[in-house]
């Protein structure tokens, strides 16, 4: 029913009213907080790799797009003869029949690009974590881990999509970042941008 303010409620089944105009604008604050949240940890120059960490672990909803429904932080992936392999992120995809994928936190200051005169190349930064995914990503090619890792989360992998969330396009041109990205065409390259801009855009459709 609907208020001479404008507010809409519901009598729910015990004869509770629900405000759904407070509701959505709680909901909506909250997400504008947590977007500030974000905008505040990549503008200081203090930041850690840590402290990125444990904003996503809190709001692994900006890590999803229409192509994940959860985030797993920090699974171990045990090994006989070496010390274990931690992933920043375990993806787990909307689809129950896809295999999950892997995402790697970097600093949102670092250089994306090298540009020569020549050639447009990804930076060491990128390089390093593309390294580190690949020991990962590599790692699933045992039949015998990937079955110790699914009785152990409930995930299922085999040669995942390695996903690396890394420094910002701006002052990057589109072109060479293209141009840098074909280096490494099995890598996925998601700026602080990107996940700014998918915030804002579901902030707007609230």
């Amino acid at each position: 029913m609907e208020q001479a303010d404008g507010t809409v409620k519901l009598a729910g089944s015990a004869g509770q009213v629900h405000n759904l105009l407070y509701v959505v604008t709680a909901q909506t604050l909250q997400w504008r907080n947590r977007i500030k949240e974000l905008e505040d940890l990549i503008n200081s120059p203090q930041v850690r790799e840590h402290d990125l960490q444990l904003f996503f672990e809190q709001n692994p909803d900006f890590l999803f797009g229409d192509a994940y429904e959860s985030a797993y932080p920090q699974i171990v992936l045990q090994r006989e003869l070496e010390g274990p392999l931690i992933p920043d992120f375990a993806l787990k995809p909307t689809n129950t029949n896809a295999l999950c994928d892997l995402l790697e936190i970097k600093l949102p200051k670092v250089k994306l690009i090298r540009e020569s005169p020549n050639r447009v190349r990804l930076s060491s930064a990128i390089m390093e974590a593309c390294a580190q995914l690949r020991e990962y990503r590599d790692y699933f090619e045992d039949a015998e881990r990937r079955k110790a890792v699914q009785r152990e989360y409930g995930l299922q992998f085999f040669r995942p999509r390695m996903i690396v969330l890394i420094g910002q396009r701006r002052g990057h041109s589109s072109m060479g970042m293209r141009k840098a990205e074909t280096d490494v065409p099995s890598l996925s390259i998601v700026t602080y941008d990107d996940i700014l801009e998918r915030a804002k855009a579901r902030l707007r459709r609230r």
